[in-house]
């Protein structure tokens, strides 16, 4: 694309040779010729070799090579990625190695790779790539445009929407974790034979688990985003748009309403609820039933961010706090003369 298709792509504000071709996205300090870069702050010197820089308004001008001013300069770059590096599509088929039962349903341009298994009655969308060593479970519904990367493992009875990406590992529908102890603490195994429903446009990363519900369904919103080595266990409900990172564990039944963002490592007991643009810091942990509000929340219990510093500050405090007591009774001591008791006695 030329500098000025770019501009005109994003709406934005060009300056310089609107001719330039750009071929690729590079980050700013490797960026070469035919590539663009991003800018994020307006101040300080920029030393790269790209050919064209998205910039914040506020940038000075590069007489040097064409700058696109835009309020968010990171944004615009992703948004020019998606354009400039689209997703690989492989040339429709189905691998003669796979192993896709007649009743099933596959899109003429839908791909199926090596070693791939899908049973019966289910359904392959338009557009959808299913990469080597993946499992497809019967009455699976995947719809179009998803990309399912290698050894992805779909149970049965579930259903993907559109433009859905699950990362190598992934594992979709497998039993939750539900037991009922009879008198004597052996475990019986409580029925999990619900389902999950994936929404449109949610990318889930490598070895990270959805398990099906118990009785009902586990939900996760169009839009959301889940890292890696995340456990979303049975019946949690995710809304739309949330961003889940790395190593979280949300244990059942738990809520996590529209547009929250769960920081890593955070470990959620069940029936927990997080209420609709609720920021959570990484390693916090949310106690079974809690109801966490919109704002910033950190800590073990989770807390607001502004009572979780007091009480870091508070904590930090302690062995000045502990030394000042020894000086005080070294000074009650002295006060009381040498036959009286110190107050350690």
């Amino acid at each position: 694309m030329k500098a000025s298709e770019i501009a005109e792509f994003l709406g934005a504000e060009l300056s310089g040779d609107g001719d330039v071709n750009i071929e690729r996205v590079a980050a700013l300090a490797t960026a070469s010729t035919g590539d663009i870069a991003f800018v994020d702050k307006a101040d300080g010197e920029v030393q790269s070799n790209a050919s064209c820089l998205i910039v914040p308004f506020a940038f000075s001008a590069d007489a040097a090579r064409p700058a696109i001013r835009t309020a968010d300069p990171k944004l615009a770059f992703a948004r020019v990625a998606g354009v400039l590096n689209p997703r690989s599509k492989k040339t429709p088929m189905i691998h003669r190695s796979a192993l896709v039962r007649e009743s099933v349903n596959v899109a003429d341009d839908a791909f199926v790779g090596p070693f791939v298994c899908v049973d019966e009655n289910s359904s392959i969308g338009p557009g959808t790539q299913i990469s080597a060593g993946s499992i497809v479970g019967k009455n699976v519904s995947i719809g179009s445009n998803c990309t399912l990367h290698f050894n992805v493992v779909i149970e049965d009875n579930c259903t993907i929407g559109d433009n859905v990406i699950l990362h190598s590992g992934v594992v979709v529908g497998a039993d939750g974790f539900g037991f009922v102890p009879d008198e004597n603490n052996t475990q019986h195994k409580f029925p999990q034979i619900g389902t999950v429903v994936i929404e449109n446009d949610v990318e889930i990363g490598a070895n990270s688990c959805v398990d099906r519900g118990a009785l009902g369904e586990t939900r996760v919103g169009a839009g959301t985003k889940i890292d890696n080595l995340v456990q979303v266990a049975h019946n949690v409900q995710i809304g739309k748009r949330v961003i889940i990172a790395a190593q979280t564990g949300i244990s059942g039944s738990t809520i996590i309403e529209d547009d929250c963002v769960i920081g890593g490592q955070v470990g959620m007991g069940d029936h927990a609820t997080v209420k609709s643009g609720a920021v959570i810091g990484s390693q916090a942990g949310v106690l079974p039933g809690k109801i966490v509000r919109r704002g910033v929340w950190w800590g073990t219990p989770v807390q607001p961010l502004d009572e979780y510093k007091v009480q870091n500050a508070n904590v930090k405090g302690l062995s000045r706090l502990k030394q000042r007591i020894k000086e005080l009774e070294a000074e009650l001591d002295k006060l009381k003369g040498s036959n009286g008791r110190s107050l350690a006695e």
